[in-house]
């Protein structure tokens, strides 16, 4: 008969290496458990946000940024703005002894500064002066000089400068016309597919013509403020000054000449209003003149009769 120490100590070894052997699987389990979570959120991920389609692509030009929450263009990108863009418009009003002259000189500075006269209108007025007004277009960098140059032709006698930033405006019609450039290049490849059925080509076409009429609209938007930064305008009035000034603008002989007009223009209203009226009264005169002439008659009857 074996020895009961003997038991108890092969037991307890027993239960010693089962309770190693369990800790040591568990460590196994734990170990390898963070892959499989790993992998299972990878394939929810997977699941839960699913590719979009090719419409949606094409017609989308816009996504979130994921720090920010903020709608962002798909291609934008940072633009270093190093020049601004001015719009400056002007007018002036210039004195000159002889318009003529003054006009001339005015056509060789804009020449000499790079520039050109868009427009240019003349006319004589009631005091017999000469006036007129020239559209000028500089060169942007070049405006100050013509205004100082053309402030020396005469007396100026009014003065209004305007400049108009229109920079952020250029930027952000830049950005749309290339968003919808793009998008035009994935419609036309999608037209490229062969595979596609014909309700989807017809739609996709429909919507590659709305995208080129925005894009033909921004270009020539983007072009007119180009043209209108890169060349300044300022609108010149030229004048010569009259010996006697009055409140209608024309000279003394004028005023006295214009005065004896409206008196004979103020009589012959007159005039015409007095035979106006004769002749509306004329039936009711001749009337009269009659029936006058009828009382005259009975009340001489009555006298020969009563003499006789």
């Amino acid at each position: 008969m074996k020895n009961p120490k003997f038991k108890a100590i092969s037991a307890f070894l027993f239960l010693f290496l089962l309770v190693a052997g369990c800790q040591h699987k568990d460590k196994e389990i734990i170990n390898t458990q963070p892959n499989v979570i790993n992998e299972n959120r990878e394939m929810n991920k997977s699941s839960e946000a699913p590719p979009p389609s090719s419409v949606d692509q094409m017609t989308t030009g816009v996504q979130k940024d994921k720090q920010s929450g903020n709608i962002v263009t798909q291609n934008a990108q940072s633009i270093d703005i190093t020049k601004r863009m001015i719009i400056r418009t002007g007018s002036m009003g210039v004195e000159v002894e002889k318009y003529d002259d003054a006009e001339r000189i005015v056509t060789d500075v804009v020449k000499k500064n790079g520039g050109y006269i868009s427009n240019t209108t003349s006319f004589q007025n009631s005091s017999g002066k000469k006036q007129g007004t020239l559209v000028l277009k500089v060169p942007a960098d070049k405006y100050d000089a013509l205004i100082s140059e053309v402030s020396a032709v005469g007396k100026v006698m009014s003065q209004n400068i305007n400049a108009n930033d229109i920079t952020e405006e250029f930027i952000d019609l830049e950005a749309r016309e290339k968003t919808q450039k793009e998008l035009e290049q994935r419609l036309l490849k999608l037209l490229s597919e062969k595979t596609a059925r014909l309700t989807d080509v017809v739609e996709v076409e429909q919507k590659l013509a709305s995208v080129r009429q925005v894009i033909e609209s921004l270009d020539g938007r983007l072009r007119y403020l180009k043209n209108q930064s890169d060349m300044s305008t300022l609108t010149l009035s030229l004048y010569e000054p009259a010996m006697l000034t009055t409140s209608s603008g024309g000279g003394f002989f004028y005023e006295l000449g214009q005065g004896v007009k409206s008196g004979l223009r103020g009589f012959t209203d007159i005039l015409r209003g007095m035979i106006t009226l004769f002749i509306a009264l004329l039936p009711i005169i001749i009337i009269m003149l009659i029936i006058i002439w009828i009382i005259r008659r009975i009340l001489k009857k009555r006298k020969l009769i009563s003499n006789s």
